[in-house]
């Protein structure tokens, strides 16, 4: 067996072939008969998503050793179902993050001086989402800083949250001064934890806020006497997201930089201008795609919400804006 000495290099592109191991030396003609096999983990091997990722999402840190026999490649690199991983180092070792539980393919690739694929090796790994006992046990995970209360009409699991939430910064909209902590429901701190990947991913650092909890009627008014209903804030199960702030220092406004869209338009399907308003929806589109909350109200839906993106926890509920809803 010889040893493994790599040099980092550019893009990964991985080949993904049946099987432990596949040679492909013989295309390049400088390597031999070239082979790569995974010494760990095993096929099959359990892991569990319980680790806080470089992106600020929850991973499983899966432990990779990859022996190489029949030549000497420039680099391994490695994927973990379609996610790029860093390159394995000289002793053929590394550790791959995976963010998404289920059975998930580790592919090793070894690339000759040209970044052109020598061999490949792969193995199946089972990820576990965790079982946390609790919203706080949850937001432990994500090594979010809080205490327990104040306790507020309304709130069911109150907590007091420091800010930055996972890498991200909050701010009253037009404060001087960032938040130095933010109070909902256990929930909605659990929900930006969930939602600081998507933002940080595009490199948004902080976001300007209209506020959380407003014991009130969807509407106005004062519960319980609520025609429409009771609003999340009552249960500070809601935040008004009023804008963004990138690493650059650009501000992105809802009120200003928003285009509102035609009312055939659903949202997330139509046209945007480039620039600020297409970021804008991306952005928001991105976070409910991924479930981030169960109500999305963006400046299409009427008057009330030209200013601010309203996001809330509503029980059972799954949409962006539905037409004749209450405010």
């Amino acid at each position: 067996m010889r040893s493994l000495i790599l040099a980092p290099r550019g893009h990964l592109l991985a080949w993904r072939l049946a099987g432990v191991l596949a040679v492909l030396g013989a295309c390049t003609g400088d390597t031999g008969d070239l082979t790569l096999s995974f010494t760990t983990p095993a096929s099959g091997t359990p892991f569990m998503r319980d680790q806080l990722g470089v992106s600020g999402a929850l991973v499983a840190r899966v432990p990779v050793t990859v022996a190489i026999d029949g030549g000497t490649p420039t680099r391994v690199g490695l994927t973990a179902g379609t996610v790029a991983q860093p390159d394995l180092d000289a002793s053929g070792a590394g550790t791959a993050e995976v963010p998404a539980a289920g059975t998930v393919t580790l592919t090793a690739t070894a690339y000759d001086d040209a970044d052109a694929p020598l061999a490949t090796a792969t193995v199946d790994v089972a990820i576990d989402d965790p079982t946390p006992a609790s919203c706080g046990a949850e937001l432990a995970l994500y090594q979010i800083a809080f205490t327990a209360g104040p306790t507020r009409q309304g709130v069911v699991d109150p907590v007091t949250a420091e800010v930055p939430i996972n890498g991200v910064g909050y701010r009253v909209l037009g404060s001087a001064n960032p938040r130095p902590s933010l109070f909902a429901d256990c929930t909605l701190i659990l929900s930006l934890a969930r939602a600081a990947p998507i933002l940080r991913g595009r490199n948004i650092v902080e976001i300007s806020d209209l506020g959380v909890y407003n014991f009130r009627c969807i509407g106005g008014g004062t519960p319980p006497n609520c025609p429409n209903g009771i609003s999340q804030h009552a249960f500070a199960t809601a935040i008004d997201l009023a804008g963004v702030t990138d690493g650059e220092g650009a501000f992105f406004s809802v009120n200003d930089d928003w285009i509102i869209d035609p009312d055939a338009e659903e949202t997330c399907a139509a046209p945007t201008e480039p620039g600020k308003d297409q970021f804008l929806h991306e952005v928001i589109c991105a976070l409910k795609a991924a479930n981030t909350w169960n109500i999305v109200l963006t400046p299409n839906y009427n008057a009330d919400h030209r200013n601010h993106f309203h996001v809330d926890l509503t029980p059972d509920s799954d949409f962006i804006e539905k037409p004749n809803r209450p405010d």
